[in-house]
C-alpha cells in the first residue's frame, strides 16, 4: 500500500539532486546508483564471509598449535552461530526503522574490528588450552551477534530501493558475493596462511572489512543524499503497520514452509561450510588447499548470477512467482542432498571434487528461491521477515556444525555424517515444493 515519504530524485550523474513526496514503491535506486550500490553490497558480502570463513580455513592450523580435538574444533566453527541468529530480527527491524546503511555501518566496524583482533584474544586469558578456547568461542559469537544484523539489513534496502522485476536479479549479484568471499578467503588467505601463518589472515581480512565499511559510508546514502529521512528509509506509516496481522501470517502454510525450507538449508550449508576444509585436509592429504578451498565457489559464484538472470527472465516473461522459486529449489536444496548422501560412494579425490563443484552449482540457485521469499509472501515488511527467517536458518547451523563434529569424534566416518546432512536437505525441500508460495500474505 502506497506510504508518503520524502524520496530522492534523479538528476544529474550522482543520480539525486533533490527530494520529492512520493509513494514509497516509486522511492527507488536509479539505474546508474542500482548499478553502483549493488556492487558496493556485492563487494560487502565478499568480504563479510571472507571474514567468517577465516575460521575455517585456519582451523588445521589452529588445532596444530592448540592442540583441540574435533568436538573443541566443532565448537570454535559453530559458536559463530549461537549468536548470528540472535540479532537477525531486531537487525531487519532497525534497518526497516531507520535505514538498513545505518545498520550496515554500524555493525560492520564492530565485526571488522573483532575480525582484526581474533590473534590476540587466545593471549589474553591465563594461556591454558581451556582459556584459549574460550576466549576465541567470545570472539566467535560476538562476531554472529553483529553479522547477524547484515544480511537483513541488505534485503531490507532492496526491498525498499529496487523494483520487483528486478530484485531477484539485484540480491543474486548481491549474495553470489558470499561465494565470491569464500573464493577470496580460500585463494588468498591460503597464500596469506602459508607464507604468514594464520594470525596475517585474520589481520588482512578485518582491515579490507575496516576498508569496505568507509568505501560504503563514503559512496552511501547518508553522505551523498543526507535529505532521504528516517521515513525514507523504511519505516511504515502507523496505517500500514496496522495491516500486519500475526494471525495471517502464522496460519499462512507458505510461512511455515519458508521457515522449514531455510531451517534445512542453514543446517545443510553451513555444515558443508565449515567442514569441507577439513573434510579433503584429512581424506586427501596431498590435494592443494587453494583447489578444493576455491573452485567449488567460484563456480557458486557463477551459478548465483546465472540463476539470478534467468529467475528475473522468467518474471518478465510472466511465468508465476511461485513456479520460479519451486524450480529453482530444485537445484538449490535437491540436488545439494542428493550429492551429498553420494559423497559415501566415491573414493576418489577428482571425484569428491566434482561433487562438491555440482552441489556448489546447485547452491546458486538458492539465492533466487528461498532467499527471496519474505520479499514475495511479506512485501511490506521485507527485513523484518528475512531477519525471522534467517534466524530459523542459523538456528540448525550451529546445531549441525557442532553435531556433525560429534558424529567425526565418535565414528571417524565422513560419508555417515554428509548423509545425514544430505537427508536434511531433501526433506526441507519436499516441504517447500508442497507448501511453498511466493504469493503476498497481507
Amino acid at each position: 500500500m502506497p506510504v508518503e515519504a520524502a524520496i530522492p530524485v534523479k538528476n544529474g550523474a550522482d543520480g539525486y539532486s533533490k527530494t520529492l513526496a512520493l509513494p514509497s514503491q516509486d522511492r527507488l535506486w536509479s539505474h546508474q546508483r542500482k548499478k553502483l550500490m549493488m556492487f558496493i553490497y556485492f563487494l560487502g558480502s565478499v568480504i563479510i564471509y571472507a571474514c567468517r570463513t577465516a575460521m575455517s580455513l585456519c582451523m588445521p592450523e589452529m588445532y596444530d598449535e592448540f592442540g583441540w580435538d574435533k568436538k573443541q574444533q566443532g565448537l570454535v566453527m559453530a559458536c559463530f552461530l549461537w549468536g548470528y541468529p540472535v540479532t537477525q530480527i531486531l537487525g531487519g527491524y532497525l534497518a526497516d526503522r531507520f535505514g538498513a546503511e545505518r545498520v550496515i555501518i554500524t555493525v560492520g566496524i564492530l565485526w571488522a574490528s573483532i575480525t582484526f583482533a581474533t590473534p590476540d584474544f587466545p593471549h589474553l586469558g591465563s594461556g591454558t588450552k581451556e582459556s584459549a578456547l574460550a576466549l576465541i568461542i567470545f570472539s566467535r559469537l560476538s562476531q554472529g551477534l553483529l553479522q547477524g544484523m547484515h544480511f537483513p539489513s541488505v534485503m531490507s534496502a532492496t526491498g525498499q530501493h529496487v523494483s520487483d522485476k528486478d530484485r531477484t536479479f539485484v540480491y543474486s549479484v548481491i549474495s553470489s558475493g558470499t561465494h565470491g568471499g569464500i573464493v577470496f578467503s580460500g585463494l588468498f588467505g591460503s597464500l596469506i596462511l602459508h607464507l604468514q601463518g594464520w594470525p596475517s589472515v585474520f589481520r588482512f581480512a578485518g582491515l579490507i572489512g575496516l576498508g569496505w565499511v568507509y568505501l560504503l559510508y563514503i559512496n552511501g546514502d547518508i553522505k551523498n543524499n543526507p535529505s532521504i529521512t528516517v521515513e525514507t528509509k523504511g519505516s511504515t506509516s502507523d496505517h500500514s503497520k496496522k495491516d500486519f496481522s500475526w494471525h495471517k501470517v502464522l496460519s499462512a502454510p507458505a510461512f511455515w514452509a519458508m521457515l522449514a525450507g531455510h531451517f534445512a538449508n542453514g543446517y545443510t550449508y553451513f555444515v558443508f561450510l565449515f567442514w569441507m576444509p577439513t573434510f579433503f585436509h584429512e581424506k586427501y592429504p596431498t590435494a592443494q588447499p587453494w583447489v578444493y578451498n576455491v573452485l567449488p565457489w567460484v563456480i557458486s559464484m557463477c551459478t548465483s548470477v546465472m540463476f539470478g538472470s534467468l529467475g528475473s527472465w522468467l518474471l518478465m516473461k510472466g511465468f508465476a512467482k511461485t513456479l520460479v522459486r519451486k524450480g529453482m529449489n530444485v537445484f538449490g536444496m535437491l540436488l545439494f542432498g542428493v550429492c551429498l548422501i553420494c559423497v559415501s560412494y566415491v573414493s576418489s579425490y577428482e571425484g569428491s571434487l566434482l561433487l562438491f563443484c555440482v552441489i556448489c552449482a546447485g547452491q546458486g540457485a538458492y539465492q533466487s528461491s528461498i532467499i527471496m521469499n519474505p520479499s514475495d509472501i511479506l512485501p511490506e515488511h521485507t527485513g523484518f521477515a528475512f531477519g525471522l527467517m534467517n534466524m530459523f536458518g542459523a538456528i540448525p547451523g550451529f546445531i549441525g556444525t557442532y553435531v556433525s563434529g560429534a558424529i567425526l569424534e565418535a565414528t571417524g566416518n565422513w560419508d555417515y555424517m554428509y548423509a545425514v546432512t544430505g537427508w536434511v536437505s531433501i526433506v526441507g525441500w519436499a516441504i517447500f515444493a508442497y507448501w511453498g508460495s511466493a504469493e503476498p500474505i497481507i
